[in-house]
């Protein structure tokens, strides 16, 4: 099979010793450029090392990845024989080969990519895609839906206050993608790639307190120098600063190491300071006081707290962790990874309206953790929502909370007070007002800014719904681009943004925008 590429036209048939070294440079280059999601130059790079070298194993093996992206599977699996053929020495070709097989033939459940000006109307409320930003097809046919190769693996979205700029935290991207929110068009991109001469983003102090917390032999002495994956972000200083948790340094495979939480200055553009944090930061609360960030760690059931009075970033500081039942230990159990085998596995967070309490999901085993950030102390949990609550949001007065759960997909309504109450009295279960089940893969929950619709990306469903805030009834669900994550509602509530993760190597990669309209305005 590999020897009739040899007579394949415009095939090039120089000496093998200088074939292979051209291949080898373009594979390279080709490599390089995959490697920072210039997913087309890579795919030119990969062909012309071929055209150099036919019988190049590791460049078929790349290209079909490059193909995977653009979701051309007669190309991934083309390439994937011939690579194996050669026999290419990688462990999972085969799985990987199969499901590209199995992707070719139609044998998996279809992908959501629903076409430009999809509408759907229910209870007074129509959405309608009038944008998109994806890493899939190069020459989309509708001018609004724009082949961008940054959005990779895109976790999630946020709307700064003023409603100028959505940032995108694209996780396998390793960088914020920054959107004009009104124009919808591309405006910059702010890596998280931290070298040497990122060096003065660090507090040395700070560096030098947390390098204990790593465990000997178990990451590089310049453990600031890596690549940050980003999660969520959240808002301070009235929309100055943009705070994005990294899942883990890109040294740290298993998730098992302290991470950290890039500052970016919204005015200027860029990352201003790097902080240290616990393992695995996938969520942050900001006090509505202004006083503390929580920076909730998904990887040894703490959150920790930083104290943000006053404008310089420089000037935050540490203020100490809250365990959640038990801290887990990074010295044992290295070698599991810690985002699957998280413990009590915390996620969202909502601090209460006088900035005393901090509320904690708790996806695994289930419950709201009441924490006193004064004391430093967990008061306790409250069960009584459906299994693994995920995100929470509080009504602007503070009185109502909202909890989303992940695998169950249902959202519940308590009320703060009462829960808060419950905790401190040792209460364990306490009956939600209202739930209504939603999809499973129920992920992130927004308000409008009235609120009066609750809105859930649902994961598993490939769906947006929007639902009646108060009695949680459902109004209206559109489809959206396979297995969203993340979601957000501009400030004027005319629009929201969804982010599609994507799903065991499927879907995703995809940024979609929906106009919102309301009857009688």
């Amino acid at each position: 099979m590999l020897a009739s590429l040899l007579a394949a036209p415009g095939a090039l048939l120089q000496p093998v010793a200088r074939a292979a070294e051209t291949a080898q440079s373009w594979y390279l280059k080709g490599f390089k450029l995959q490697q920072e999601f210039h997913t087309l130059e890579a795919l030119e790079a990969y062909k012309h090392a071929l055209a150099l070298d036919p019988f190049h194993a590791r460049a078929h093996y790349e290209i079909g990845w490059s193909y995977w992206i653009l979701e051309n599977w007669l190309e991934v699996v083309r390439h994937w024989e011939l690579a194996q053929e050669a026999k290419l020495n990688v462990p999972d070709l085969s799985e990987y080969l199969a499901m590209a097989r199995e992707r070719m033939a139609g044998k998996l459940e279809p992908l959501e990519r629903p076409p430009l000006h999809t509408r759907a109307s229910g209870g007074g409320v129509t959405l309608e895609l009038v944008a998109r930003f994806q890493h899939y097809d190069p020459s989309p046919a509708d001018a609004a839906d724009h082949f961008d190769d940054h959005v990779f693996s895109p976790k999630s979205v946020q709307i700064a206050p003023d409603g100028a700029r959505a940032y995108v935290q694209a996780l396998e991207g390793r960088a914020t993608i920054v959107y004009d929110a009104q124009a919808l068009a591309k405006l910059s991109v702010i890596a998280h790639d931290f070298g040497p001469e990122q060096a003065r983003l660090f507090d040395a102090a700070e560096s030098a307190a947390w390098a204990p917390r790593f465990p000997q032999g178990e990451a590089p002495a310049a453990f600031n120098q890596y690549e940050g994956k980003p999660v969520e972000g959240v808002f301070t200083h009235g929309g100055r600063y943009l705070w994005v948790s990294h899942y883990r340094r890109s040294f740290d495979e298993l998730g098992v190491l302290p991470s950290s939480v890039a500052i970016i200055d919204t005015r200027q553009g860029a990352i201003v300071r790097v902080m240290q944090s616990g393992p695995i930061p996938k969520f942050m609360a900001a006090s509505p006081d202004g006083h503390w960030l929580a920076v909730v760690h998904w990887g040894d059931n703490t959150v920790g707290l930083i104290d943000i009075r006053g404008d310089d970033p420089a000037a935050f500081r540490h203020a100490g962790e809250i365990v959640v039942e038990r801290r887990l230990p990074l010295e044992l159990e290295r070698k599991v990874n810690r985002d699957r085998y998280c413990g009590l596995c915390l996620r969202g967070a909502v601090f209460t309206a006088d900035s005393r309490t901090l509320l904690v999901a708790r996806m695994g085993g289930g419950g709201i953790a009441v924490l006193d950030v004064a004391a430093r102390k967990h008061i306790g949990s409250v069960q009584g929502q459906k299994p693994t609550p995920r995100h929470l949001l509080l009504s602007r007065d503070g009185s109502m909370l909202y909890v989303g759960s992940n695998s169950s997909g249902y959202v519940a309504t308590y009320r703060a007070t009462e829960l808060v109450a419950a905790a401190q009295a040792g209460t364990q279960r306490l009956k939600p007002l209202a739930e209504v089940r939603t999809g499973e893969g129920t992920r992130t929950i927004a308000l409008s800014p009235d609120e009066r619709l609750l809105f859930a990306a649902v994961n598993r469903g490939s769906k947006v719904l929007a639902l009646d805030a108060r009695s949680l009834t459902k109004l209206v669900e559109i489809p959206t681009d396979s297995f969203p994550v993340g979601l957000a509602v501009s400030p004027d509530g005319r629009r929201v943004w969804v982010t599609a993760q994507g799903y065991k190597l499927r879907g995703g990669n995809a940024v979609t925008v929906y106009d919102v309209t309301r009857a009688g305005g």
